[in-house]
């Protein structure tokens, strides 16, 4: 799909017990950031998640990040430096969603 509108991204994520305070979680931030900036992405807002009010797991945080483009969003986050740090991330993280939107009108 080529898609010239921005594209936002929402990241939820459920922290292993633990897994915020390791070095894995600090690295795999570092990087992460990194490739996102690398590509264009800003952090819209973030948020620590109370409770919720549905049905399903509760996520830890959800993060809101633009990017560029839907290919660029897509790209960022199948590419092989992403690719390189998931290893570090299933140290941290229990479940991690990232959520792709068709981009604004």
């Amino acid at each position: 799909m080529t898609d010239e509108k921005k594209c936002v991204v929402i990241l939820e994520g459920t922290f292993n017990e633990g897994g915020m305070k390791t070095k894995e979680f600090e690295e795999y931030s570092k990087r992460s950031n990194a490739n996102g900036e690398a590509n264009g992405g800003k952090v819209l807002s973030k948020y620590m998640i109370d409770r919720n009010l549905g049905n399903g797991n509760t996520p830890h945080f959800i993060l809101l990040v633009e990017y560029p483009s839907y290919d660029i969003a897509v790209e960022t986050f199948s590419n092989e430096e992403y690719k390189s740090i998931i290893p570090l991330r299933d140290v941290a993280f229990k479940e991690v969603n990232i959520l792709i939107t068709k981009g604004e009108d």
